[in-house]
């Protein structure tokens, strides 16, 4: 009969739960990150070319195309299952919410023709503190600098109203880049090398 140390199921728990902040090179924050990226710049160069209200209806690409793709990756990286922290999983519940914060913000303001005001502003912030949040929890320098970049980013959309409210379109799209894409890329070197 084997003897149960109860030291050792909390060392081994512990290393468990430990791996769960450790980087495994997931691609999540490239893939929202390069989408809104594409499809906020792609939005303003439509403003600037054509100038036509179905224009702030591009945004919707980013779901339609996102979800498909983090579905299979999500499939894919099932396998690797693993111990879940409480904030691992708070930081979670807070990309579901913000997720469908822009999505029905989008459709609210959108249909309620008021897209000119706060939106992207507000997509920043959203963006950059889950961005703060996630980079904490990962105790991941790089992510939480960028999540700050993106919410000042959004702080500073907000003076861009009136003929200059399109501009917002490109401060969503430098939030991804700064929030997403620049600590995403750091983050998965940091898985790849293991360190």
């Amino acid at each position: 009969m084997e003897q149960f140390d109860a030291l050792d199921v909390i060392a081994r728990t512990r290393g468990k739960v430990e791996m769960d902040g450790a980087p495994n090179g997931n691609p999540l924050f490239l893939l929202w990150g390069s989408l809104t990226a594409f499809f906020y710049l792609l939005e303003f160069v439509l403003m600037q070319v054509v100038y036509r209200p179905w224009c702030i209806w591009v945004w919707v690409g980013i779901p339609l195309f996102g979800l498909p793709i983090m579905a299979i990756l999500l499939r894919r990286d099932r396998q690797s299952t693993h111990m879940r922290t409480h904030h691992s999983r708070l930081v979670l519940d807070y990309w579901i919410f913000a997720a469908c914060a822009i999505g029905v913000g989008g459709f609210l303001f959108g249909f309620a023709n008021i897209y000119e005001t706060a939106e992207k502003p507000l997509i920043c912030l959203l963006l950059g503190i889950g961005a703060f949040l996630t980079g904490e929890v990962l105790r991941f320098r790089p992510m939480i600098a960028g999540g700050l970049a993106g919410a000042a980013i959004g702080l500073g959309a907000f003076l861009l109203r009136g003929d200059l409210w399109m501009w917002q379109s490109l401060c969503v799209a430098a939030t991804a880049v700064v929030s997403l894409i620049i600590p995403g890329l750091l983050f998965n070197r940091k898985a790849k090398n293991g360190v």
